[in-house]
């Protein structure tokens, strides 16, 4: 039987609660721009993030959703207490309007909180338990329902593109053809082409390297494979091929990417 109802596909990959130093020289940090979503919670003091130019004063206590691509900075005086999750999620939450989305914490959200909380600010778990990861995934899923639909769907790429970046999320290591995501599509090649170029902006064959890469990042990030390994895994048949198309869209190479001071994009 199938399944009709939706899966969010929802990967946590770091979550933490500690205090953020602040010293003078280092008062206003640039957040990296990433593909993955972030989960902000300051429960002693106001926070001011800075959401492209425009300054943002958080509550203490207020629960804030930051979707991908985002492009954040903080500036602060002091240093200041945080709770924080970064995760992805699958289409199509992966195209959420760029933005801050206050999330009301009602008694359903204060209670995961609460249970989260002193075991993340602990940090003594390696690796995390079965419960504390479900609480997390429950925590995500829980405010990914809070965001209007109008935020998601305003770019609504239309079912048979829909499939084929599914289709490219899920197997992006494998080596996909435009005639073979066509296929998949249920389209014409050439056809699909101009579709998925219309609907999204970018062609077919640029989306997956996006892809990509985006995952390569978040393997250098948060994990101590080989840069080959991430490379065969991420669907590039050389390390030096991948290390070339890695540095074209992030901007640095992997190695140079793995070595940044990601404590500054928190």
């Amino acid at each position: 039987m199938q399944n009709q109802y939706y899966n969010p596909e929802i990967n946590i990959l770091l979550c933490r609660c500690r205090r953020v130093p602040v010293t003078e020289n280092r008062w206003k940090r640039s957040f990296l721009p990433d593909g993955f979503w972030r989960l902000y919670y300051h429960p002693e003091n106001h926070v001011k993030i800075i959401c492209g130019d425009t300054p943002v004063l958080i509550p203490a206590g207020q629960l804030v959703l930051i979707p991908p691509r985002t492009k954040l900075s903080y500036g602060m005086s002091r240093d200041f207490k945080q709770f924080y999750i970064h995760f992805l999620a699958a289409v199509p939450h992966d195209r959420c309007e760029p933005g801050m989305y206050p999330i009301e914490t009602d008694a359903a959200v204060s209670l995961l909180l609460e249970e989260l909380i002193p075991e993340a600010e602990r940090g003594d778990f390696s690796p995390p338990s079965r419960v504390f990861s479900m609480r997390l995934e429950a925590l995500c899923g829980l405010v990914l329902s809070r965001i209007p639909e109008k935020c998601l769907n305003a770019d609504d790429p239309g079912h048979a593109v829909q499939i084929a970046m599914r289709h490219m999320d899920q197997f992006y290591g494998e080596k996909l053809s435009n005639q073979k995501l066509a296929r998949i599509s249920g389209m014409a090649t050439n056809s699909f082409i101009r579709l998925f170029r219309l609907k999204t902006g970018v062609a077919p064959q640029r989306y997956l390297r996006e892809k990509r890469i985006l995952q390569a990042a978040v393997l250098l990030r948060y994990t101590d494979r080989s840069i080959s390994e991430i490379a065969g895994e991420c669907g590039f048949a050389t390390r030096y091929h991948f290390s070339r198309v890695f540095k074209q869209i992030k901007g640095y190479a992997p190695a140079e990417f793995r070595k940044l001071d990601f404590s500054a994009a928190i």
